[in-house]
């Protein structure tokens, strides 16, 4: 998409979409080393809620060959809470 114009000026956009992956990948980096890791493992949800990258985006991310973790994490649990069965017990709703 990068060239894209504006429809309303005309002008080219200020971000292309390389650049805006870029910037993506670069608060990925720096918020994965912030959240809590489990037997070497963070999940694809606190990403999210650090950063509000949409989960799609996230995964196509955390993909990418060039993208560069801590020391203590191995892994990253791409599945999220919901599709993990999200909550656990009984509602205490009557």
């Amino acid at each position: 998409m990068s060239g894209m114009q504006n429809h309303a000026t005309g002008a080219p956009n200020l971000l292309d979409e390389k650049e805006m992956l870029l910037r993506y990948k670069d608060a990925v980096e720096r918020a994965i080393p912030h959240l809590p890791v489990k037997n070497g493992v963070v999940d694809i949800d606190s990403i999210w809620v650090e950063t509000s990258i949409p989960i799609a985006i996230l995964r196509d991310l955390l993909k990418r060959s060039d993208l560069k973790l801590p020391e203590n994490v191995e892994r990253i649990n791409m599945k999220p809470r919901a599709q993990r069965g999200g909550r656990r017990g009984k509602s205490q709703r009557r």
